[in-house]
């Protein structure tokens, strides 16, 4: 069974998310989600530049062996993953052009990868993942459909490129992260399947991190904004409504935990010291006491493992000094390895 603890890449550190306008963000989503579901089973490099032409494939990506049985259970993505492939992805539509210039990276890279082995290697595999239909590049250069994986096209084998559109896979689940780097209404519906999965689901740990951290650059002239765009800012503020009603809901959660110890612990307390003001003052401290608590357990479930006593000591301290709505936060957005990094930093707000 896979399970989503990859800290190769967080939000955070992906600065093409942090400042690209737009269209070029969800590109960036896209690569994100692709690199960290590829690392499960290999070696997915990202930017990856190609010395003879100054360009940079977006990743590429070398198969582990010992990962063979994980990779089988991603589908149409694993098979496309058997073996070491430059994948590129397009939130829009690629023309023939953008396919020329995959092909030139592809070219230039074989000779690279022969240049560093002093010697003969395979030529490597290309796959284009297009949101949409590119019918243009399909006819022009003579792809044709792979039988039994709808949305799977294939040039002849000489080329070894492989051309997925995202629009026309099948609504599985095994399809399901391939879909988040569709567009429009493909991409909205995997965002909808994605939070209705469980909340222990692998294909969440992965993508949901960078789900979050979504953000547009809206144009400054309402003019400039294509009807497209308008579309795809809606799905990100229905991401943001569903974000906060989540937070909200973990907070609500922590509250009904928090008053249930905290009143059982306040009536002990007040009944003892047989005063009115020990009633009130138990049942206070014991409602931060219960959240307090509640935070903790739901902390060990995002990091799969008990909480260190140094770690229970941090999160007590940032849940005086930041409060429980910076912690609901950290524990929403951070990947496991990142969030016991986060508790491991002094310095870490």
């Amino acid at each position: 069974m896979l399970h989503a603890k990859i800290g190769l890449l967080t939000p955070s550190m992906n600065p093409i998310l942090a400042t690209a306008p737009m269209r070029s963000r969800f590109d960036a989503f896209g690569k994100s989600v692709l690199s960290e579901t590829l690392a499960l089973v290999g070696g997915a490099d990202t930017q990856v530049e190609v010395i003879a032409t100054s360009q940079t494939m977006d990743i590429w990506y070398v198969p582990d062996p010992a990962r063979a049985a994980l990779r089988a259970e991603l589908g149409l993505l694993g098979e496309l993953a058997a073996e070491p492939c430059q994948f590129e992805p397009f939130h829009d539509t690629p023309g023939p052009a953008e396919l020329r210039g995959c092909v030139r990276k592809q070219l230039h890279w074989h000779h690279e990868l022969e240049r560093r082995a002093g010697g003969t290697v395979p030529f490597p595999r290309l796959c284009v993942l297009s949101s949409g239909r590119p019918a243009t590049v399909l006819d022009t250069f003579g792809f044709t459909p792979v039988p039994g994986r709808p949305g799977l096209y294939r040039a002849a084998p000489g080329w070894r490129i492989d051309v997925v559109v995202i629009a026309e896979l099948p609504r599985t689940r095994d399809t399901l992260l391939l879909r988040l780097l569709g567009a429009r209404a493909v991409l909205r519906d995997a965002i909808r399947e994605l939070i209705a999965l469980p909340d222990d689901a692998w294909e969440r740990g992965i993508a949901l991190p960078w789900l979050i951290r979504l953000r547009f650059e809206v144009p400054a002239e309402p003019s400039a904004r294509t009807a497209e765009d308008a579309e795809e800012e809606e799905i990100v503020t229905e991401v943001q409504q569903w974000f906060e009603q989540l937070k909200q809901s973990l907070r609500d959660e922590a509250r009904r935990e928090g008053l249930k110890e905290g009143l059982q612990e306040g009536r002990k307390e007040g009944l003892q010291e047989g005063r009115k003001e020990g009633l009130q003052e138990g049942r206070k401290e014991g409602l931060q006491e219960g959240q307090l608590r509640v935070l903790a357990r739901q902390f060990e479930k995002k990091l799969g493992r008990p909480l260190t006593e140094m770690e229970h000591s941090v999160l007590a301290e940032r849940f005086e000094r930041l409060g429980a709505d910076r912690l609901d936060d950290a524990k929403l957005e951070l990947p496991p390895d990142a969030l016991a990094a986060w508790l491991a930093d002094p310095t870490a707000r």
